[in-house]
């Protein structure tokens, strides 16, 4: 019972939150910084760096598709978000669960009416198999006994997470008029998936094992829908996919999103509406995402790579420094690493670094000091600014900093015009006492005349 009160309280505040939220949203952009040299015969495409933010191929990612399957992200996501205990929240099967999916057909797990599951094994039947019973399970259970609840749950949080064009009406993805996202917004929900503590373990898995259940009598086995992280598919498989999700439907065509690893490099790829024929009309199979998505990422491991614009042990530039002894300028090294995704032909001296840096710094000054900030660029494109400082602390010389400022004293205006005050001054003194003894001397002489 007070599991069912949180899921409802949940579901009042994301309803308020649907209110107020369109206002808060901020609308983003996909701006890639590479093209593809060769065309793919599908809606939309996306791959962007985990490491930077950095867009580095898009086709049409701001366009409304319909997500299928991919809406099991989503749905996955809130189920982690909302559920406290994974294990003991049991969930029951019910032919309102089951009917939806014989009726319009889709991926199921064979969870069978009457049977308990829990959360955690709701969610590998929703991301392995793609199973839509194990959807409307987790909706209905987290929307407090209705499933509108769950959707506004839903759209609140992609909302929450940057998402401007999409708008989820079902738990599953079965198709629907008011059910659609962006390539661009499945990235966001995608990331933050990745982000969220525990999914990856689901997403990477290719197979799980199904406790026995009041209608199953022993354990059983679901395996995994994609296909490029399972070694039992050669002519699919890459060892750089890691998860996460497909989605299919006539409507949609095939999709997929995955997290790709190669030497370190991290990046979300997503491609949407996928034909089953090349651009020649050439027969692609029934799983045409997975042949663009092995095409873009074989030819981008190829030719790009993610490189340094900076190095933490070099100093990029110096500013002049006073009143020190032994130096006169002060060499200043970045404060933090910048990296961009770059072809395999270019290097560091391709960045373009913009200062902002005072003409000179005066002594003190301590190892860590920050001095002034550098950006980088790439083809007039911001890839990152950090924080200049210094590596050496600069002790002030007394004698130097006497000697400059008596100096910087003498060399100013004002004391020139102090100066000539004063010559003025004695000059007019001078002239004074030339003067008054003169008018003396007179009056001695008038005086003995006398």
């Amino acid at each position: 019972m007070k599991k069912r009160l949180k899921a409802f309280s949940v579901a009042v505040v994301m309803l308020c939150a649907v209110v107020f939220a369109p206002f808060t949203a901020s609308a983003q952009t996909a701006k890639a910084r590479y093209e593809l040299p060769f065309d793919l015969n599908v809606a939309s495409y996306l791959l962007v760096s985990l490491d930077t933010g950095e867009v580095i191929f898009e086709k049409d990612a701001h366009v409304q598709r319909t997500p299928a399957s991919l809406t099991k992200l989503m749905t996955s996501y809130v189920a982690l978000k909302y559920t406290e205990d994974l294990d003991n929240t049991m969930v029951k099967c019910t032919t309102t669960h089951t009917d939806e999916v014989f009726v319009m057909g889709g991926s199921h797990a064979d969870i069978r009416p009457g049977e308990t599951v829990s959360m955690r094994n709701l969610i590998y039947a929703m991301l392995l198999p793609s199973a839509n019973e194990a959807a409307n399970m987790v909706a209905t259970h987290l929307g407090n006994g209705s499933r509108t609840n769950f959707y506004m749950v839903m759209n609140t949080e992609a909302k929450r997470l940057g998402c401007t064009n999409t708008n989820f009406s079902n738990p599953h993805g079965l198709f629907s008029e008011n059910h659609y996202t962006t390539a661009y917004d499945m990235y966001l929900i995608a990331k933050a998936c990745y982000e969220m503590p525990g999914f990856m373990d689901y997403a990477t898995t290719t197979t799980h094992t199904m406790p026995a259940a009041e209608k199953h009598a022993s354990d059983y086995f679901i395996h995994s829908t994609v296909l490029m992280q399972r070694k039992s598919y050669p002519a699919y498989y890459r060892s750089y996919v890691k998860g996460m999700k497909t989605g299919t439907l006539p409507e949609a065509k095939h999709n997929f999103v995955c997290v790709c690893e190669q030497n370190g490099e991290k990046y979300i790829l997503v491609v949407m509406g996928a034909e089953y024929t090349d651009m020649e009309g050439n027969d692609l199979g029934s799983v045409p995402a997975f042949n663009a998505s092995a095409a873009i990422m074989d030819y981008f491991f190829d030719e790009y790579t993610l490189k340094p614009a900076n190095n933490l042990e070099a100093p990029v530039t110096e500013v002049k420094m006073k009143y020190v002894k032994d130096a006169d300028s002060l060499l200043l090294y970045p404060k933090d690493e910048i990296y961009s995704v770059l072809p395999n032909s270019v290097d560091e001296s391709s960045f373009r670094k913009v200062y902002n840096l005072p003409e000179e710094v005066y002594a003190p000054v301590n190892a860590g000091d920050v001095i002034g900030t550098v950006s980088y660029y790439i083809a007039g494109d911001l890839v990152g600014t950090t924080d200049l400082v210094c590596a050496e602390s600069h002790e002030r010389d007394f004698v130097i900093y006497l000697v400059e400022k008596v100096q910087s004293i003498i060399g100013s205006l004002y004391f020139k015009v102090v100066i000539a005050v004063t010559v003025l001054l004695f000059a007019a003194v001078a002239v004074y006492s030339w003067h008054a003894t003169k008018k003396a001397e007179k009056q001695r002489k008038i005086h003995r005349g006398r």
